[in-house]
Formats: structure tokens, C-alpha cells, sequence
């Protein structure tokens, strides 16, 4: 019970407040330490004091202009803005080869008129939000993601399938260093995948011990969507969750909590993850994005990212419509 009254107390004073005196953020930062579990040695609390303490004059000034995304204290509130971007992105890389990305996309076929919002949550074809932890595997959580929904649909059952088999034994990408979601899926077409239950997930790199025995048969293959069209990727969408690679290395990310994000980040790809439908929220159309980075992050784990395919030269919001990948 303490512990939840410490969780409400931090988060109205990181989201309504603009002013804080030093006793209050003194507390504050007390709360946070108990809630995240923060040890630190005597000579180094005074540093990152005071960069929680700057990151909170950011989330406020943050707040005080945006009319969309909110931004709030969370696990990521004692590290720089460069400790943030090297520990929790540039975990995914995206095939630069136009002719090869061309040959392997696919047109999705018309699906009709399309729907006014999309969850795949509400459908049973989304597992619950998993974190990769101090390892750069986003590329293997977006890719079992997406396995996991096109499982669900074909089969009327949802199964959780194992990040740590592809990080561990998918030779063709880095493991913990980073890789590419549409060659997780194509070894995933090749060799199945086990369930997260009999190959557990570590955050760490290890050697493969895939037993073809456990493993479930989910695709043959993969194909790429359509890039910078938005009503290709809500097509997709129609048929399943989709795979998509953006920007997450910036202040909006780090600090995300609520709201759609239709600026602040970029189109330098670093970062992969799961769209599981659209909708519009407070008059603002917006992708329902699920994160690997635990549910104590953005909202229960998920961020809403705009459909404007406007921003970036047309691969939208945090380059969102720039690659985004399917099994088949």
C-alpha cells in the first residue's frame, strides 16, 4: 500500500506541477528512489541528484508547451540524455538496400473500407508488455511481437514465443548489439519458435540450446509493407499487428507518459516496435504502439505516435512508416 501511495503522489507531482520548492523535490526523489529501486554509493547520489533534478525542469517546461504528449518521471529519470540514448536505443537497424526492400514488398490487397480504429489487444492477438532490459534486443521483441499476433489470428490462440531464441541463435543478426525485425522473422520462418516458458528470456547473450522438438511452426517467411503510405500500413494493420522500426532516443521518449507524440523525434532509426492498431485520441489520430521497455513505461508500456505521414520527409512521426515488416 505504501508503495502504491508513493507511485500517485510521484505522479501527479511530475504531471501537474510546475514549481517545486527543494524540500518537495527532495521528496520527491526520495519517493522515486523507493519505487525504482535506487541504491547509489554516497559520492555518486549527489550526481544523478542532479540530473533527475534537470530532467524534471525538462518534463515540466516540456509540459507547460505541449498540448498532446505529456512526459512524467519514470526509470529513466536518473540518467543523462546520453547514458538514456546509449542504453535504451540503437538497438535496431533497418535494410538500407532500396532495390532489396523493393523486391520483398508486398501490396497488401484491399481490404475494403477500412475501419474507424483498429486493437488488436481486445482481439486476443497481443501478448502483455515484456521488457528487454540492459539489452539492445528491441529487433526480437518486435519480431516475436508480430509473430506472436499472426499466430493468434491463424490459430485462435495466443502464445508468448522466446526473444532469447533469436537473440541467441539467429546468426544472421547481433543479439544484444542489435538487428534487423524482418531477419528475426525470416529465422523464425525457418525454425519455428519455442514459447517463453521453456526458452526464458536472460537480457544477455548466450549460446543457442533451440530444441526443434519444442519449437511451434508460425510462418514461411516475412514481406515488407509498403513505406510512407499510411493507408498501406492500416491495411496491414487489418490483417495484424505489424512491425515497424522508429526514432526513440529522444526527451519525448525518455520521459514519455501519456498523449500522442506528433513531433520531437526524428527519422534516424534506432529503435523497434509493435503497432497493434490505430485510433484517435482527443481529436488526434494516432498508432497504438506496444514497447519492450516494461509497463512502468509511457502508458502500461505502450506509446500513441501520430499517423501525420507529413513529418520526416514522409516516413511520419519518429520515421514510423519507413520499414514496416509483416510475417507470411
Amino acid at each position: 500500500m505504501q508503495k502504491i501511495l508513493l507511485i500517485a503522489s510521484l505522479l501527479i507531482a511530475s504531471t501537474f506541477a510546475f514549481q517545486i520548492d527543494n524540500q518537495e523535490l527532495s521528496s520527491l526523489w526520495s519517493a522515486w528512489k523507493v519505487i525504482y529501486s535506487r541504491y547509489y554509493h554516497p559520492g555518486e547520489e549527489e550526481a544523478r541528484l542532479a540530473i533527475f533534478q534537470e530532467n524534471y525542469k525538462k518534463i515540466m517546461k516540456f509540459n507547460a508547451q505541449s498540448d498532446s504528449a505529456k512526459l512524467g518521471l519514470n526509470k529513466f529519470s536518473d540518467l543523462t540524455a546520453e547514458e538514456f540514448k546509449n542504453k535504451n536505443s540503437r538497438c535496431a537497424f533497418v535494410e538500407e538496400d532500396e532495390d532489396f526492400v523493393k523486391a520483398n514488398t508486398e501490396e497488401i490487397f484491399e481490404v475494403g473500407d477500412l475501419p474507424d480504429s483498429i486493437d488488436w489487444r481486445k482481439k486476443d492477438a497481443v501478448t502483455p508488455v515484456k521488457d528487454q532490459g540492459q539489452c539492445g534486443s528491441c529487433w526480437s521483441f518486435s519480431s516475436t511481437g508480430v509473430l506472436e499476433g499472426f499466430y493468434a489470428i491463424k490459430n485462435s490462440k495466443l502464445l508468448s514465443f522466446s526473444e532469447q531464441q533469436i537473440v541467441d541463435c539467429d546468426t544472421n543478426d547481433y543479439g544484444c548489439m542489435g538487428g534487423w525485425p524482418y531477419q528475426a522473422i525470416a529465422y523464425a520462418g525457418k525454425n519455428g519458435l519455442e514459447g517463453e516458458d521453456d526458452y526464458p528470456y536472460t537480457a544477455q547473450d548466450g549460446k543457442c540450446q533451440y530444441e526443434k522438438d519444442k519449437a511451434t511452426k508460425i510462418n514461411t517467411g516475412y514481406t515488407f509493407v509498403k513505406a510512407s503510405d499510411v493507408t498501406a500500413l492500416k491495411t496491414a494493420l487489418v490483417k495484424g499487428p505489424v512491425s515497424v522500426a522508429i526514432e526513440a532516443d529522444e526527451e519525448v521518449f525518455q520521459s514519455y507518459s501519456s498523449g500522442v507524440i506528433k513531433s520531437d523525434c526524428g527519422s534516424s532509426l534506432d529503435h523497434a516496435v509493435l503497432v497493434v492498431g490505430y485510433k484517435t485520441i482527443k481529436g488526434v489520430e494516432a498508432w497504438i504502439v506496444k514497447n519492450s521497455w516494461g509497463t512502468s513505461w509511457g502508458v502500461s508500456g505502450y506509446v500513441y505516435i501520430s499517423t501525420d505521414p507529413k513529418p520526416n520527409g514522409g516516413t511520419g512521426v519518429c520515421g514510423i512508416l519507413s520499414q514496416p515488416v509483416i510475417p507470411k
